[in-house]
């Protein structure tokens, strides 16, 4: 089974402000709904985007990120705070947070990737691991970073990271661009998954790949189980920076499991940090994203771009030894409301009430308007979030 884990889309969102209950009608004790990218914006974001790209992309890809990212900062994306007092949550927001991120994958079943937020099951890995980093945009920062994030990953999970030598990544002379299941033949140019090669290699394979790379997306197949429709998408489409793919062969303990991070190498700063950070968590489990998570990583409108204090009781929730890799929503649910009881009990997260200081924090956020028309990050479309994602 192969989960196209969320991709990350290079655009910035037009954030709509909060609105006002109708005259006469009392205010619900809820937590407002996140901002949305407004309809109009939207539309002048995709007209920017299509006609940026037809005429050529005069901007170099590094130089078209770099502009994205400044955006970003202006509009006050791409956060690097991991507690911020703006955004309090407490124990119902992270409930349901949890539900719709660990619970729900982005894309529907079958070929292609068509958004649609879809019930799945609990994804969880068990015993060492492994990851490699390769590719042709690979820089010492990077191989830093990854180690940094993967320290902080083994003591929110309780799992053992292990780094392993990078393998050959050379472009093959035929590129493929596609990739085979266990009971398919190899796209041409591919190689068939091979259970001993399998063994040897790392379970998780970090690509920072150049366009000559990318061209070759197909050999990200070999030893990954399902299809590479992610990757695929990834390898053509400059709107998405980078994308994590998770799959697995067999149920239970021992299972084969396995996961590819791919990211382009043009990024840079707190863009490229971004994809690092969602895209190596999402591959553990938290697949998809939702617009009211908040503070998160875990949401299309990337007002942060590293991991929060909240994402962080995301993890240690899904690695509470209660839950088992496979469990349905259903089956799960019931435990994750205990452990975040536990949580709140602990004083780790605020027990579940309405909070008037929670509803002014998501009006502030939802006042900061993007305009759409002079921002330079327009010239990538909007889209969901790094990032493809399960």
């Amino acid at each position: 089974m192969t989960h196209p884990a969320r991709r990350r889309r290079a655009a910035l969102s037009a954030l709509a402000p909060a609105r006002a209950p109708a005259p006469g009608r009392a205010a619900q004790p809820r937590r407002p709904a996140r901002p949305r990218l407004s309809s109009r914006a939207a539309r002048l974001c995709a007209a920017a985007a299509l006609a940026a790209l037809a005429g050529g992309c005069a901007q170099s890809l590094a130089d078209r990120y770099a502009a994205l990212e400044r955006a970003h900062v202006r509009q006050g994306l791409l956060r690097l705070d991991r507690d911020p007092a703006d955004a309090p949550f407490d124990a119902e927001d992270l409930a349901r947070d949890f539900e719709r991120i660990a619970f729900h994958k982005e894309f529907a079943d079958g070929p292609g990737l068509i958004a649609a937020p879809t019930p799945t099951q609990l994804i969880k890995w068990d015993g060492e691991v492994t990851w490699t980093l390769t590719g042709d945009g690979v820089r010492e920062d990077d191989r830093r970073a990854f180690r940094a994030l993967t320290a902080r990953l083994s003591a929110l999970t309780g799992l053992r990271f292990s780094e392993r030598p990078a393998p050959d990544t050379s472009a093959p002379d035929t590129p493929a661009p596609g990739a085979s299941s266990p009971d398919q033949p190899p796209a041409r140019g591919g190689r068939a998954p091979d259970e001993d090669a399998q063994d040897e290699g790392a379970r998780v394979m970090i690509l920072i790949a150049g366009p000559e790379l990318r061209r070759a997306a197909g050999i990200l197949a070999a030893g990954m189980p399902g299809n590479m429709d992610a990757i695929a998408a990834w390898a053509r489409d400059d709107s998405y920076p980078c994308v994590g793919q998770v799959g697995w062969r067999g149920e239970g303990p021992g299972r084969d499991q396995r996961a590819i991070v791919a990211i382009k190498a043009e990024t840079a700063g707190r863009l490229r940090l971004s994809c690092i950070h969602e895209e190596l968590t999402q591959i553990l489990g938290l697949v998809n994203d939702d617009p009211e998570a908040r503070p998160s990583i875990f949401n299309d409108d990337q007002e942060f771009a590293a991991l929060t204090r909240h994402d962080e009781l995301l993890l240690r929730i899904l690695y509470d030894p209660r839950l088992r890799h496979g469990m349905t929503a259903e089956e799960g649910m019931p435990i994750v409301r205990r452990i975040i009881a536990e949580l709140a009990a602990a004083g780790e997260v605020a027990p579940a009430r309405h909070s008037a200081a929670r509803d002014r924090a998501a009006q502030d956020f939802g006042a900061r308007r993007f305009d759409a028309q002079a921002a330079p990050g327009a010239a990538l479309r909007p889209g969901a979030g790094p990032r493809a994602r399960a």
